[in-house]
């Protein structure tokens, strides 16, 4: 009897086992599950797609103790800096160019009085020479011949102005050759001329479509940290041929620059002149990069937030201009922790993946 009720205890202690190990191997996925459900509690972080859209769900709490900041954003009312180069202009040929054309113009003066004069003087002869030849037909032809000789000089010399004109304004552009050409006193000119100011002449890229800057900074190639400032003057009618694009000219009051010099500009370009396009500033502690493109997460609710992509062309020295489109003005975008919230999404889609 005592043998049976050993065997008896024997038997059950085996079957406790079995049914504790049984219960154990058929419970390890609900366990697992649990401790993941913990775990999503703890970190108070995980994903839902909401309309085919992945939204990062986390916490008030865990945004505090993680440092995620959002702010709203704001219109891109500053400009951006744009950079590009130019070159001191000699304007030795400038000055033999008017020099010349004043010359030219004297003479045009002389020779037109002196037209009036031969012209004159035919008439009278020819006056003369019709009432019963009081002058002679020698003289009277001479007289034709030295007016004729002094037409064909003012329409060589008017014909040099034309040319001449041409010339600056081919080179220097039509404003200058106004300047030229004006009877008044002209302070710009003066100043170019007689070395108190330099023209320069920039390029701008041709995909520059905004108003050409009025204001720009120049500084030496060697000497980049000392600017001086420079003043819009007028479109410029010659290329650089060591750059690309749209060339102008700027006037600055630094008669110390080397002529032929080169040098840095930098200016302004603003990026709202267009009042149907509006620009929103992205800071570029926001931006994160995945897949060869950049990223921004948008807060849509106190603890959810989505992932946008931003166009990243017109960078600036802080961030970077986007036109208004998916992304609207005063979105709230996170400032900080956008690379942990990019990490938790591709945590739980590397799990879910793990787990099909």
């Amino acid at each position: 009897m005592k043998n049976k009720l050993t065997l008896f205890v024997v038997i059950q202690a085996i079957l406790i086992v079995i049914l504790i190990w049984l219960l154990t191997y058929l419970g390890r996925d609900e366990f697992n599950n649990a401790n993941d459900q913990n775990e999503a509690k703890k970190s108070n972080a995980y994903i839902k797609k909401e309309n085919g859209i992945d939204e990062v769900i986390i916490s008030k709490a865990v945004q505090t103790n993680s440092g995620i900041k959002t702010d709203k954003i704001k219109p891109a009312t500053h400009a951006r800096t744009i950079t590009s180069y130019g070159n001191v202009l000699n304007l030795d040929m400038l000055i033999e160019q008017k020099n010349k054309l004043n010359d030219i113009k004297s003479q045009i003066s002389i020779l037109k009085n002196e037209l009036a004069r031969d012209k004159k003087n035919y008439e009278r002869f020819k006056s003369l020479n019709e009432d019963n030849k009081n002058i002679s037909d020698k003289t009277l032809q001479e007289s034709l011949v030295a007016l004729q000789a002094t037409q064909a000089n003012l329409s060589k010399s008017e014909a040099l102005v034309d040319g001449l004109e041409q010339s600056i304004r081919s080179q220097w552009g039509e404003k200058i050759l106004l300047m030229i050409q004006s009877k008044h006193h002209n302070d710009i000119l003066d100043f170019l001329l007689h070395d108190k100011a330099r023209l320069v002449r920039i390029t701008l890229s041709n995909n520059f479509t905004n108003d050409v800057p009025k204001d720009i900074n120049l500084s030496l190639i060697d000497s980049p940290n000392d600017q001086f400032l420079a003043k819009y003057f007028s479109e410029a009618p010659q290329l650089d041929k060591n750059l690309q694009g749209k060339t102008y000219f700027y006037v600055t009051f630094n008669n110390k620059l080397r002529f032929d010099s080169r040098l840095i500009v930098s200016a302004s370009q603003s990026m709202n002149t267009n009042e149907s396009t509006k620009y929103l500033f992205i800071p570029k502690e926001s931006i994160v990069w995945n897949a060869g493109k950049a990223w921004v997460y948008i807060k849509i609710a106190e603890d959810k937030f989505i992932r946008k992509a931003v166009d990243t062309n017109n960078e600036d020295n802080d961030g970077w201009m986007i036109k208004e489109d998916q992304i609207k003005e005063n979105d709230e975008i996170v400032l900080s922790g956008s690379q942990l919230m990019l990490s938790e999404e591709f945590k739980y889609q590397i799990k879910n993946e793990n787990d099909d």
